[in-house]
């Protein structure tokens, strides 16, 4: 059976019956070979895509659901700010990160390493992964907690350019006092995990059906600057020429 893998955060590591990656792999018929992580960085990632890529190990589907900038790398505990402290690790780490985050963080650097780091991982390792299928979207906007437009577009395979964040918001942007919700599968409602597997779903199988790859959606920004997808609209005047 084939495979699929999802690479991100608490975004896709649900594995309740009514997780959007749970449908998905279901609607494809895939088997889940790999989770998101609660709290987990870019940096998880981009070292857990190379292990796997050095041992020749990668599902035939890759699901990266890229976060926000300002996380701290562990290979093993998650440290985004404000993360709370659970028996197990070395209680000094969260109180190293606690310190890091009041004392040494800046957000600029931040922001610059991931939007460098993220279009190289994009342009440069991605292109090299030969006879898989790459869908990438973010689980909320690099610079969305912080009100920061993003610029980055992603190049290689499917890109969904969505927030989940925004998408559980019902198209609102958080604002400052946000807070994640733990008690939901992906910090989605049951409908909602239902409607973000079908929107992916969705994608994949007209790409397939039409052999159009990395096609791009476009937004519109109301008044509120809300984000609407123009994406149907887009898809039937693509249906409507000679392909």
């Amino acid at each position: 059976m084939s495979t699929i893998g999802y690479f991100g955060d608490s975004f896709c590591e649900s594995r309740d019956p009514h997780s959007w990656c749970v449908l998905l792999a279901e609607k494809l018929g895939h088997d889940v070979t790999h989770w998101g992580r609660g709290g987990a960085s870019i940096w998880n990632t981009f070292i857990e895509l190379e292990t796997l890529l050095k041992a020749n190990r990668l599902p035939d589907t890759m699901v990266f659901c890229w976060t926000e900038p300002y996380r701290l790398y562990h290979p093993s505990v998650p440290l985004a700010k404000g993360a709370v402290p659970y028996p197990g690790p070395d209680q000094n780490l969260f109180k190293a990160a606690d310190m890091y985050y009041v004392y040494l963080q800046d957000f600029r650097r931040d922001e610059l390493a991931y939007k460098y780091a993220l279009q190289w991982f994009d342009q440069m390792v991605l292109p090299k992964v030969k006879d898989k299928k790459i869908i990438q979207m973010w689980s909320m906007r690099p610079f969305e907690l912080a009100g920061v437009e993003c610029n980055i577009e992603l190049k290689t395979g499917t890109f969904i350019d969505e927030s989940m964040l925004e998408f559980a918001w019902g198209g609102k942007r958080p604002g400052s006092d946000f807070k994640f919700d733990i008690n939901l599968a992906n910090h989605m409602t049951t409908e909602q995990n239902q409607q973000w597997a079908d929107k992916v779903y969705d994608r994949i199988s007209y790409e397939v059906r039409t052999g159009i790859d990395n096609f791009h959606r476009c937004t519109l920004r109301g008044d509120h600057g809300l984000l609407h997808t123009c994406h149907r609209a887009l898809l039937q005047i693509v249906a409507n020429k000679d392909l």
